[in-house]
C-alpha cells in the first residue's frame, strides 16, 4: 500500500496488572506481586496501521519514550521513500529529468538495491518502476478508468518503466535513471522495510521479545510470554469470511503475503486484481490468490510476496524452489482453494498448527 502523510497517532496500551486473591495474602503476609502483560503501541503510518507488542523485561525503557523513537524513525522512512510527499528523497528523484547520479540516503539506496536483486532474480516480476502501468489500470492515486485501457495506451506506460532503466550504488548512495520519465515506487517493499527499521529501534534499546506489524506485514523477535512462538495466521483468501488457512510459529524471522482477493476493480464484465505484472502490462491472469513468504528481515519477504503474485502460481513455485525461498502459495480452484509451500517454507514449518477462527496475529 501507498505511503500518505498521515501523522502517526500513538495508542498506548497497558493492562492492568493482577493481583493475588486477598486469602492467598492473608495465609503468606506477602505483598502482591504484578503479573507480566504484554504491552502494547499502535498508530498509522503508511497509509495504513501499525501495532507493536512488546513482552515486558525488568529493565525496559519506559513506553512513551519507546512510542516517540518508533514515530521518528517512521516518520523517517517516509521522508526518504514516500511519494506522497513532495520533498521526500524519492519525489526529488522521480522529478529529476537528468540521468546523473542523484544522492540519497544509505537506507533508500539499500532498498532500492535489494528491489534490484528481486527483479534480476524474478525475471522483472518485480519491478518498482511499475507505477505508470498501476496508474493506468486505476490501482494508484489517480480515478479508476471507465473503460479497459486499449494495448496502445498499455504498450505507451510499458515503454515508460523497466528496472533495467534504473541504477543505484550502495557508496556513496545515489540513484540515476536512464530515462528521463523514469519514475520509481517503493510501495511494494517499503511497508517490509518500515517493519524492519521498527525491530532495529526497538534493538537499540535493548528489547528481547517482540512482534512488529504494519499493514499486515510482520517482524518477531524472541518468544512470547508464555515462551512460544509467535503465532501468525496466513488468512484464507476469501472476501465473505477471515479465517486462518494456515498457522505458523514465527522467531526471530519475518512474514509478508500478498494477495488480490480484496483489492481489485471490474472492467467492461471482467475482475482484475491490483498486481501488474510488469512483464505483459496486465494485471495477473492467473489463479493464485495469495502468496506469503518468510525471510530474515520484512523487505525481503515484502519483495518475495509481491514477485509470486506477479508471478502465478506455477512460475512462482519454480522462482521460490530456484532461489531457496520460503513461500506458501494459494491458488482459487472452482469454488474452493489449494495451496503449495515450497521446500524452504516446509523446512522451517514441518509441523502447522491447527487453524484459529480468526485468521490474525496472536
Amino acid at each position: 500500500m501507498a505511503m500518505n502523510r498521515s501523522l502517526p497517532i500513538t495508542r498506548l496500551c497497558t493492562a492492568l496488572a493482577l493481583s493475588l486473591p486477598a486469602a492467598s495474602l492473608l495465609i503468606s503476609g506477602c505483598k502482591p506481586h504484578p503479573v507480566p502483560v504484554v504491552q502494547m503501541l499502535a498508530g498509522q503510518t503508511m497509509g495504513t496501521t501499525y501495532s507493536i507488542k512488546i513482552v515486558p523485561a525488568a529493565d525496559m525503557p519506559d513506553l512513551v519514550e519507546i512510542s516517540g523513537r518508533v514515530q521518528a524513525e517512521l516518520k523517517q522512512v517516509n521522508l526518504q521513500m514516500s511519494t506522497y510527499i513532495d520533498s521526500s528523497e524519492l519525489s526529488k528523484f522521480n522529478a529529476q529529468q537528468t540521468g546523473d547520479w542523484f544522492d540519497v540516503s544509505p537506507e533508500t539506496a539499500q532498498v532500492v538495491h535489494l528491489a534490484q536483486e528481486i527483479s534480476v532474480k524474478t525475471g522483472g516480476a518485480f519491478d518498482v518502476t511499475v507505477g505508470p502501468l498501476v496508474d493506468l489500470w486505476g490501482f494508484g492515486p489517480r480515478d479508476r478508468p471507465p473503460a479497459m485501457p486499449d494495448q496502445t495506451a498499455i504498450q505507451s506506460a510499458v515503454e515508460k518503466i523497466g528496472f533495467a532503466k534504473l541504477e543505484v550504488r550502495l557508496e556513496p548512495p545515489a540513484l540515476r535513471k536512464t530515462q528521463a520519465d523514469l519514475q520509481v515506487d517503493l510501495s511494494a517493499i517499503a511497508k517490509g522495510h518500515g517493519v524492519d527499521r521498527v525491530a532495529a529501534v526497538l534493538d537499540t534499546m535493548g528489547l528481547q521479545a517482540y512482534m512488529v506489524e504494519i499493514g499486515g506485514e510482520v517482524r518477531t523477535r524472541g518468544t512470547r510470554l508464555d515462551g512460544k512462538r509467535w503465532q501468525l495466521g496466513i488468512e484464507r483468501p476469501a472476501e465473505w469470511e477471515r479465517s486462518a488457512h494456515e498457522v505458523i510459529g514465527l522467531s526471530d524471522q519475518a512474514l509478508a503475503t500478498s494477495g488480490d482477493y480484496r483489492n481489485f476493480i471490474e472492467l467492461e464484465g471482467e475482475r482484475f486484481a491490483h498486481t501488474i505484472d510488469p512483464r505483459t502490462g496486465w494485471p495477473a491472469k492467473d489463479p493464485i490468490v495469495s502468496a506469503s513468504a518468510v525471510a530474515d528481515n520484512c523487505a525481503e519477504a515484502d519483495a518475495i510476496a509481491t514477485s509470486m503474485m506477479s508471478a502465478g502460481f506455477e512460475d512462482g513455485q519454480r522462482l521460490a524452489e530456484e532461489n531457496g525461498w520460503a513461500v506458501f502459495l494459494i491458488a482459487r480452484e472452482k469454488d474452493d482453494f489449494r495451496h503449495a509451500a515450497s521446500s524452504r517454507f516446509r523446512q522451517l514449518f514441518p509441523e502447522t498448527e491447527p487453524t484459529v477462527p480468526t485468521g490474525v496475529v496472536r
